[in-house]
């Protein structure tokens, strides 16, 4: 999954890996982000649901993590005062988060930036893995290609394979987290991906929508019957895994 710079055009005062700690002068000790100098907007990196919000007076100050997907958290510190954004909360690429502060252990207003496998502290990336040079509003590039089985059973890969080609295309206008469990919001997608009526409720017309479009992909030789077999789920696999629903 691709993140958009939270701070776009702002310089990298301090990157991911072990520095010389800029308080306490310890040697070698890792820093889990990415720190961005100066006091500006920071925006939320990507879609997802905020996880937590918080204040630590002796660590980040003013906290926001964010939910993207079931492994891959956004962890925003220093915030010059709190968010207005509430826990639950679903946010979206470019939005608003708070202002670059000062506030827990700082020596001056920035941006610390995180990319955590959990909520857990110290289950961190480099987030430079994961940053795009995109920013929110463009024309996304060419979608990554699943790489699921074609075992014709629809299993929580094959749904957050679905959910990473529904939130690639902005017509399907999907928001939620790619997690691999479909909810209404990843039903609302997959019936706008097969122009069906986007009321979040999976029923025999959206299935029989889904089917309908894996025939016009020419993954799909079966009836249009809304029944999901083997049949139907190895023709979405197959589609997901040559990049063709999109």
């Amino acid at each position: 999954m691709k993140l958009y710079n939270p701070a776009p055009g702002r310089k990298v005062t301090s990157p991911y890996g072990p520095r010389k700690h800029p308080i306490t002068g310890q040697r070698n000790k890792m820093h889990h982000g990415i720190d961005y100098g100066g006091s500006f907007d920071v925006l939320c990196a990507g879609d997802g649901v905020v996880e937590h919000v918080g204040w630590s007076p002796k660590g980040g100050g003013h906290v926001v993590i964010i939910k993207h997907a079931s492994d891959l958290y956004t962890v925003y510190y220093h915030g010059r005062e709190a968010t207005k954004l509430q826990k639950g909360e679903r946010v979206r690429a470019g939005q608003f988060i708070y202002r670059s502060g000062n506030t827990g252990a700082s020596n001056g207003s920035h941006l610390h930036f995180e990319c955590r496998r959990s909520r857990k502290w110290g289950d961190s990336v480099d987030p430079n893995s994961y940053l795009s040079d995109e920013k929110p509003g463009d024309k996304p590039s060419e979608p990554e290609r699943a790489k699921i089985k074609v075992t014709g059973r629809l299993d929580r890969s094959t749904w957050k394979a679905w959910q990473a080609a529904l939130k690639a295309n902005p017509k399907y206008e999907y928001y939620g987290v790619i997690d691999g469990i479909p909810g209404p919001i990843t039903w609302k997608a997959v019936q706008r991906s097969a122009g069906s009526k986007a009321d979040g409720i999976p029923g025999p017309n959206t299935r029989k929508a889904v089917q309908r479009l894996l025939k016009l992909l020419r993954e799909y030789s079966g009836r249009i019957d809304g029944i999901w077999g083997r049949g139907t789920i190895s023709a979405l696999q197959r589609a997901l895994n040559k990049g063709t629903y999109r």
